[in-house]
């Protein structure tokens, strides 16, 4: 079990929205607490023992955000980050069970099946890690907890983020007697220090000391910089795996995921995405104490004879999830493999010209003018107010008038009805792929789809009708030079991504769905609008008819129609037939207005700025304001943006 001590004069009683109930902890990089979130879970959360300026905590937060990436394979998954009283601190899952630092000291080294799973979950969780982009640069026995489930890594990315609240003399990032060569030349901590790391943790556990000892600072570096390892009574296989990657040289270890599938009994070609995945779905079953292997089975048994039975009552099961897996199980419906069917699509509806409720969102001076009958309506804001807070997204606690703290450095978009929450990460890792989230909000499993290798990377999540289906827009390049090269149709259901390249796509505009989302379109040059099948195959295009709003083909009182500013006159809006490309209507918009696309399905949303006020208005076919939907400070409603989607 964990220790854990009561709280100490002068801990906090919250951190952030999270009850603090014990002390798990304390060491160079802060103090740990044991807290309870919002929802009831124990939560550990760790607060930094430094700060920084806002360009430093910018960093900290991407770093960490960036953390958040790594899927749950033998790790603590970290849940989310923010500041507290000018201090930066992580929550990460709860985890109780032991150090293997403590095990080593309280019993001894680890001997056998023991030993061996241990290294199985310590290295299948450096795969997963470095999958992410991540790089953990302090891995060592006091990282590692022992749960009842198997071994579980902690702490990683924390190095790399605390780097940019450190100056360069402030620390060594490391703990010595588990830091590879390179590192004490100055050179970047790379996926290979992991290995170093992990195989002198495996040798610590399996003898009690490190390979290259303890002692005092000097000695310990002269002897990893120079000495061979002393390995203790390894045996073949695994002695032979150490010894490679305590090798000096960085180029001559091997990377996680081989030297996983060699402790697994596989070939150490590197796998596939697909069968990466399942690798680590493997690695992680190994390393689970056969007793916790047991108690796992047992839930799955439960999953299948419920969903045997929705079957036989011919109910339509969307998608179950078998416990302890990552794929989800096979959909059944009226007893039968098959498609799913997609849940009934949200009306669109008309929005009432009239507010009866006031809700001020929290932490601002900004008040939403709500209607119980409204059919759409705000459900996540972001507050970029100052970028060192890493623009915190809050997302609305289903029907209530409570919103709440999801994560930085990110889009969390609700899909129509509220089931399913997309989070596409601002931040893209340098190296290898880009993925969108898909959260459950009532608190189910997390999906994580994979969408498309560096340098390409995704933006601007945008729901079908049925909630099913994401279309996110490709973009390549930074800045002022970043360009559409396409878009990603992603299947939530089926855990799939579908990804077009666009021939000659070099536009800086989102895709947006098509008609029924049968479809995608996109602006084009000289004021042309663009219609694409799924596949990226051009349908036809219609020119000169202005650049499009940022918003899909809609279906409204007027029929299914797409929205531009108009071509002759951008200030004012038009309305497009999606069949015939008619011109049905234009919105005129008068001066100091802004036009952001359909509300309902005969409104619009706009907003105005009067003095220091600015005003979240709906507006009529006419260009008149009909309603108040938001008001608040200018300077504040500069920087929070409101996301309205359907109920």
């Amino acid at each position: 079990m964990t220790r854990i001590l009561p709280p100490a004069p002068g801990d906090p009683d919250r951190i952030g929205p999270h009850r603090v109930t014990g002390r798990l902890g304390r060491g160079g990089q802060g103090t740990v607490y044991l807290a309870e979130s919002p929802s009831g879970a124990r939560v550990a959360v760790k607060v930094l023992g430094r700060g920084g300026g806002e360009q430093t905590l910018t960093r900290f937060h991407r770093e960490i955000e960036l953390a958040r990436r790594v899927e749950a394979f033998c790790t603590a998954r970290v849940l989310e980050h923010g500041e507290a009283g000018g201090m930066p601190y992580i929550v990460s899952e709860y985890v109780d069970g032991p150090s293997l630092a403590q095990v080593i000291d309280e019993r001894g080294p680890l001997r056998g099946a023991e030993l061996r799973r241990l290294a199985i979950g310590t290295v299948t969780a450096l795969a997963a890690i470095h999958r992410a982009g991540v790089v953990h640069r302090d891995f060592k026995p006091a990282n590692v907890l022992l749960a009842r489930d198997g071994p579980r890594v902690i702490d990683f990315g924390i190095s790399r983020a605390l780097d940019a609240t450190a100056t360069l003399s402030d620390h060594l990032v490391g703990t010595p007697p588990y830091m590879a060569p390179e590192q004490f030349d100055g050179r970047e901590a790379g996926p290979s220090a992991d290995l170093f790391a992990w195989a002198s943790t495996v040798v610590c556990a399996a003898t009690g000391e490190p390979p290259f000892g303890t002692g005092p600072l000097p000695a310990v570096i002269h002897r990893i910089l120079n000495a061979e390892p002393v390995l203790g009574s390894l045996d073949d296989e695994l002695r032979e795996l150490v010894g490679e990657c305590l090798a000096k040289d960085p180029r001559a270890r091997p990377a996680a995921m081989p030297a996983l599938l060699r402790l697994l009994g596989h070939p150490a070609e590197q796998p596939s995405y697909g069968t990466g995945h399942e690798v680590l779905g493997e690695g992680r079953k190994q390393a689970a104490p056969p007793t916790a292997r047991r108690r796992a089975s047992r839930p799955v048994i439960a999953a299948l004879a419920a969903l045997a039975l929705a079957a036989a009552s011919g109910v339509a099961v969307l998608a179950v999830r078998a416990a302890g897996t990552e794929e989800p199980a096979k959909v059944v419906a009226g007893g039968t493999e098959g498609t799913p069917s997609p849940p009934a699509r949200p009306a669109i509806g008309t929005m009432p010209t009239t507010s009866t409720t006031d809700l001020r969102l929290p932490g601002t001076k900004i008040t939403l003018r709500e209607n119980p009958a409204d059919p759409e309506r705000v459900t996540s804001y972001r507050d970029s107010r100052g970028e060192a807070n890493g623009s915190p997204v809050y997302l609305r606690r289903g029907d209530t008038s409570e919103f709440k703290f999801v994560g930085t450095f990110m889009t969390a978009l609700a899909a129509p009805g509220g089931a399913r929450v997309a989070v596409n990460p601002d931040y893209k890792p340098p190296e290898e792929f880009d993925l969108i989230r898909v959260v459950d909000p009532a608190g189910g499993p997390e999906t994580r789809i994979r969408t498309v290798d560096t340098p390409l990377k995704t933006y601007s999540p945008r729901w079908d009708r049925n909630g099913t289906r994401i279309l996110l827009t490709i973009y390549e390049g930074l800045d002022e030079e970043q360009r559409s090269r396409g878009f990603v149709i992603v299947d939530v259901i089926s855990g799939t991504a579908r990804v077009a390249r666009v021939p000659g796509d070099d536009h800086r505009s989102d895709y947006l769905w098509g008609a029924d989302s049968a479809s995608v379109i996109h602006s084009g040059p000289d004021g042309s609008v663009r219609f694409y099948r799924l596949d990226g195959t051009l349908l036809r295009t219609v020119p000169k008819v202005g650049e499009l709003v940022r918003d899909d083909v809609r279906d409204t009182s007027l029929g299914k129609v797409f929205t531009t500013r108009c071509h002759d006159r951008p200030r004012d809006a038009c309305l497009w037939d999606a069949t015939t490309a008619t011109r049905e209507a234009v919105v005129p918009i008068k001066k100091g207005m802004t036009f952001n696309g359909w509300l309902g399905d005969r409104h619009f949303l706009g907003t105005v700025t009067e003095r220091k006020t600015t005003k979240v208005v709906m507006l009529d076919l006419r260009g008149k304001i009909v309603r108040v939907l938001a008001d608040g400070p200018a300077a504040e409603l500069r920087e929070i943006s409101l996301y309205y989607t359907l109920k």
